[in-house]
Order: C-alpha cells, then sequence, then structure tokens
C-alpha cells in the first residue's frame, strides 16, 4: 500500500497554479482503465469486482488481462485469510489518457 494520503495530494494540486509547476518529466504517459471481473471467494460465494488501473502507456489496447493477474497475484499474497481464487477477465475498458 501506498504510505501518502491521497487527497493531501488532491487538495495541494488543487490549490497550485499550472505555472508554478515546473515540469522536469520528460513524456509521462498515463492512461486510466478499468476492469471488470469475477471470482471467488474463501467461502466459495461468486463475486464481481470493479478494478482500475492507471497504467505508464498511452496504448488503449494494453494488457489487461496480465494486469488483473498480477493485481490478484500481488492481492492473494498479502491477503492469507481471504484470498481469491477463479478470477474471470470480463471486461476491460480505456476511460482517459494523459501525457504530461
Amino acid at each position: 500500500m501506498n504510505s501518502y494520503n491521497l487527497n493531501i495530494i488532491q487538495d495541494t494540486l488543487n490549490k497550485v497554479h499550472p505555472k508554478q509547476i515546473i515540469n522536469k518529466v520528460d513524456n509521462l504517459n498515463i492512461s486510466m482503465f478499468k476492469v471488470k471481473y469475477e471470482y471467488t471467494t474463501n467461502r466459495n460465494n461468486k463475486k464481481e469486482g470493479e478494478k482500475y488501473f492507471l497504467l505508464n502507456t498511452l496504448n488503449p489496447q494494453a494488457d489487461l488481462q496480465k494486469e488483473l493477474s498480477e493485481y490478484v497475484q500481488d492481492y492473494n499474497k498479502n491477503n492469507e485469510h481471504r484470498q481469491i481464487s477463479n478470477v474471470k477477465f470480463l471486461d476491460g475498458q480505456c476511460l482517459a489518457f494523459l501525457s504530461i
């Protein structure tokens, strides 16, 4: 998990004038994707979920199944008592692009 508070970052960015930001990053490309998936809980309950991924790409055809699989592996590793299984990718959609 990230140790910083996203609300503080959002509040700061909302207060800062764009001319105060000095961009030292060359071509930062970010896309936001929405992924719908189905899974089975430890108690054999079938559920559906949604996750949003921020990826460093402008490719709308990013491999979202791979990203979901990596998320599930990481989730199961960090949540031994609440693991999920039988994860099925249902749908993926590119929501936004950002290039700085």
